[in-house]
């Protein structure tokens, strides 16, 4: 599995831990576990590629109002993460990934979309070193209130599943033990793809905490992101916004 594969397994396993209070109320943990282990492969509980069951259906029913068939929402991004490039191809394909998550948690999805097309950076990075920074930037966003509760690393190791590598894995580790340093994670952050590193923080977290709001301000203030930009990306992913 490559680091931009891993990009869509890493941001579905959050949206998996951020909707373990439906998972509880539908069967708890080791249902969760099961649904998980029975998608491996982008296949759903049926067997079929998109079908209902399975991690699929999981999220789709967490998503609240999708249909779990599998054609949008998390549902269909779990499709994506199983094929051959999935999701994850390139700028445009994060754009696409963002966009489902963000209709998935009740937001809209179309106008992040249009929102992130606005990136252009001077000379497209390495996919790897983009999906490396989404990565980090995803997992620095959960940790700014404390480290990772033990739900959240057994749902996000169970949803990259046994396809990574141990090159993979350990670069998932190296994040989860990285220093929660917004600037730094700004500094390293190319132009162009600001607005794309600030909404990966966003899906990862509900920002209702005051330490979230604080990593949130430093860094859209590091990225030199606008007021009324980032509050337009919490809108977009149906979070409170940021500012006033």
């Amino acid at each position: 599995m490559s680091l931009m594969r891993m990009v869509t397994k890493v941001a579905i396993g959050f949206a998996v831990a951020k909707g373990m209070q439906k998972v509880q109320q539908s069967g708890g943990l080791s249902k969760a576990m099961e649904s998980l282990k029975g998608s491996a492969g982008g296949t759903g509980g049926t067997g079929q590629p998109g079908g209902t069951g399975g991690l699929g259906g999981m999220l789709s029913g967490m998503a609240g109002g999708a249909d779990g068939s599998g054609g949008g929402g998390l549902g269909g991004l779990l499709g994506g993460a199983g094929g051959a490039g999935g999701l994850a191809g390139g700028l445009g394909g994060i754009g696409g990934l963002l966009g489902g998550l963000a209709t998935a948690r009740g937001g809209e999805g179309d106008s992040l979309e249009a929102l992130l097309s606005q990136d252009n950076p001077k000379e497209e990075p390495p996919e790897e070193d983009s999906a490396g920074l989404m990565i980090r930037a995803m997992i620095m966003a959960a940790r700014c209130d404390g480290e990772i509760d033990d739900i959240e690393k057994e749902t996000l190791m169970a949803t990259i599943g046994e396809e990574a590598t141990e090159a993979d894995m350990a670069f998932v580790r190296d994040a989860m033990g990285e220093p929660v340093d917004a600037a730094s994670l700004a500094r390293d952050t190319p132009k162009g793809m600001e607005t794309q590193v600030y909404s990966m923080s966003v899906m990862a977290i509900e920002p209702d905490h005051p330490a979230e709001a604080k990593f949130l301000h430093e860094l859209a203030t590091s990225l030199g992101l606008g007021q009324a930009t980032v509050n337009e990306i919490h809108d977009s992913f149906g979070v409170q916004r940021l500012y006033s």
